[in-house]
Formats: C-alpha cells, sequence, structure tokens
C-alpha cells in the first residue's frame, strides 16, 4: 500500500510508521487516521514485524486532530464519521495490536498525538517534546486521556492536563509517568531502536498475553462511550466557536448561561 501522510519502513523486525504531515505539524486529518489504521494492520499481518515504533517528522509528533478539517464539517454525520470511522479504529489498533508499539516522540505532542502515546505500550520522549490535551479550549473532549489518561498519570494529573490543557514538558511527562524516559533529539530514533531490540529478546507469545493482560484496563465500549461525548459536543455551538477561534487565533467567547 502507497501512503500519502506518512512513510512506513521495515528494518531488523521493526516497523518504523513516520507520521508525515510536517507543514500542518502532523495534523490528523481523517486521511491520516486511516492510514495509520491500515500501516499497524500491515505491521500486525507482517510475521517479520515484532515491534512498532510510531514517530513524528519535523518538529512535531502531532498536534492533534486536524481543527480545520472538523471545523469544516456540516452536520453531525460527517462528525461521527470522522469520530468512529477515522479515529477510533486507529486508536483500538494501538491498544489491541499484539505487537508492542513505541511512541518515539520527537517533538510537540498535543490533543490526538499526546492520546496516541497514552495509549503506546512505551515512550521515548525528546528533551524538546511537549504534551497537552488542549481539547476543553476549543469546545472539545479528550476520551483516551480522561479514561486510560487517568489510569496511567493519576486523576489528578490527568485533571491539571485536561482542565487547563497547559502543556508540560518531556521531564514532566518523564515524572508523571506518562513518559518512560527523556532523551537528547539526535539520540531518540537509537534509543527507541535500541529498546525495540530488548523487546525482541523475549518471546513473541509471551509479549502478547503481556501486552493484553496490562491493556485490560482500557476497554473498546470505554472509547465508544467517549467518542459519543465527544461527537455530542463537536454538535454544539461552543464547538463550533472554539474551533473557528482557534483557526482565527483569537480567544474564543464562551456564552454563560444564567
Amino acid at each position: 500500500m502507497s501512503f500519502r501522510y506518512m512513510s512506513v519502513s521495515k528494518k531488523n523486525s521493526t516497523m518504523w510508521i513516520t507520521l508525515n504531515r510536517p507543514e500542518s505539524l502532523n495534523a490528523l486529518n481523517s486521511g491520516m487516521w486511516h492510514e495509520l489504521h491500515e500501516a499497524l494492520d500491515m505491521a500486525e499481518k507482517d510475521e517479520e514485524a515484532r515491534v512498532v515504533i510510531i514517530t513524528g517528522a519535523g518538529r512535531a509528533f502531532s498536534a492533534g486532530d486536524d481543527v480545520k478539517e472538523v471545523a469544516s464539517f456540516k452536520n453531525p454525520s460527517e462528525i461521527r464519521n470522522f469520530l468512529f470511522n477515522y479515529a477510533a479504529p486507529a486508536i483500538m489498533k494501538i491498544v489491541e495490536l499484539p505487537k508492542p508499539v513505541i511512541a518515539a516522540v520527537n517533538g510537540l505532542a498535543y490533543g490526538g498525538g499526546c492520546e496516541i502515546a497514552m495509549v503506546s505500550d512505551l515512550v521515548i520522549a525528546s528533551e524538546n517534546a511537549l504534551f497537552a490535551v488542549p481539547e476543553a479550549r476549543i469546545g472539545a473532549y479528550p476520551p483516551i486521556a480522561t479514561t486510560i489518561g487517568a489510569f496511567l498519570i493519576g486523576k489528578l494529573n490527568a485533571s491539571m492536563m485536561t482542565l487547563t490543557g497547559e502543556p508540560i514538558t518531556a521531564k514532566e511527562a518523564e515524572r508523571i509517568g506518562l513518559v518512560n524516559k527523556v532523551v537528547p533529539p539526535e539520540q531518540l530514533k537509537n534509543t527507541a531502536r535500541e529498546l525495540a531490540e530488548k523487546i525482541m529478546l523475549s518471546a513473541p507469545t509471551s509479549i502478547k498475553v503481556v501486552k493484553k493482560t496490562l491493556n485490560k484496563r482500557f476497554k473498546r465500549r470505554d472509547l465508544e462511550r467517549g467518542v459519543m461525548q465527544l461527537a455530542a459536543l463537536l454538535e454544539k455551538e461552543e464547538a463550533r466557536e472554539g474551533h473557528h477561534a482557534f483557526i482565527e487565533k483569537r480567544l474564543p467567547k464562551w456564552i454563560v448561561k444564567k
């Protein structure tokens, strides 16, 4: 399969998936979500591939969902199509993939980009990486960060990230348990590769069972409920105002009902 929004390669039984829309900070449009799912499916079917590494091209891992694309949706069916047929399947593919997924976070990881890191099995971050979950600032909602994220980094840390939307450094992400290891930018890929090689010293079947057991707390129905809540929010005027304010680089004008 040929890819438009990412590059996929395999070396020494490791499948590298590079999100490749650097001009948009690797914002996740429907095409990129679809291709991510397809690349992960390819890795699952490839018997030689034992570990998957996801990283980003340019100065970002991913800025999250493509706000311009979401803002362009004309009706609820388009919103639900984006969430249920593109974004959610790719997220669940990472969780359910029987092979370990390493997120090599090379730059900013906001929104959906941060949530991809949260559902990955291991996370290596560059010193210049930033993590944020700012969905509420544009009238949206982060279904991953409020479910598996709260389990991963604790309720208070998840609350701080999701309620304020403020970014945190790679070192802070490491401190709260979102990142396994922080390295200089030039060492990121080698560190991820070395980690993949260490994983492959273990038996494939053992790895599969370990990953499945560790991910038992995150269930498909939890994601589906979260995505339904997100879809409902995106249909509201608040979300339209938030998305357009983001595009226009201004603060949103929230209307507080009395």
